[in-house]
């Protein structure tokens, strides 16, 4: 994973309408050309018409940044991540029809920053197309927690009878949390809470103390970022 070193943020303009101004946009999309994938002509999968849940991460594309490395490619690209393909879709313009989006080339080498959100690409099995998208939600100098969501799809169902009725398509998160050591090996947590705390060794009964003091609830997200912070600072 690469470190984010530079922040960069850049003015937003719009245009005297209320529309966005997008001659920027464009430009830096053209910057980035290489890494967004136009073979294909559509994303590799198509929503539902009627669903429950959500396939992605944000629903509506937002404005985001790539990078490469430290080298920002380009701002203020309009973006969303597709957790059920895998994918981080973007286009042009905020105005570009949703149908329109292209993925963006997987590469271990590129990352995006919507907001605060930092997704990056994990190869596996050193496979940069086979691997998968992590947000990452801690940094530290021993390790960074790792975040995976996968959304388990069920299909619609037709009511079998008169007393029953229809059920709609349905999207539902499945959320697994990884640490990523600085040599790059990750080691993934346990689900149970009374497993979480047996991956740091030595330091278990320091943070089981460190749990128990602050009554935390190390299965809640927030609470464990506090639990990483703490090991981290051991």
């Amino acid at each position: 994973m690469r470190m984010l070193l530079v922040l960069i943020t850049m003015a937003v303009s719009f245009a005297s309408n209320g529309q966005y101004e997008t001659r920027g946009l464009t430009s830096d999309l053209q910057r980035v050309d290489t890494y967004v994938n136009r073979n294909d002509k559509d994303l590799k999968y198509e929503v539902p018409n009627d669903y429950e849940g959500s396939p992605y991460y944000n629903e509506a594309f937002v404005m985001g940044n790539i990078y490469e490395g430290n080298k920002l490619l380009g701002t203020n690209i309009p973006m969303r991540f597709n957790i059920f393909s895998n994918e981080i879709e973007v286009k042009e313009n905020l105005a570009t029809p949703n149908s329109e989006a292209k993925p963006l080339t997987k590469s271990s080498d590129i990352f995006v920053k919507m907001g605060n959100t930092i997704i990056v690409l994990i190869p596996f099995n050193g496979s940069d197309e086979e691997g998968s998208y992590f947000e990452v939600l801690f940094e530290g100098k021993k390790v960074d927690l790792m975040k995976k969501v996968e959304k388990e799809y069920s299909p619609p169902v037709k009511a079998s009878s008169s007393i029953t009725r229809d059920l709609k398509a349905a999207f539902t998160d499945d959320v697994t949390y990884f640490l990523q050591t600085k040599n790059g090996r990750m080691y993934q947590l346990p689900k149970a809470k009374h497993k979480k705390l047996s991956i740091f060794g030595p330091k278990e009964p320091a943070l089981q103390a460190f749990i128990d003091e602050n009554n935390l609830n190390i299965n809640a997200q927030e609470d464990l970022l506090r639990v990483i912070r703490q090991y981290d600072s051991m």
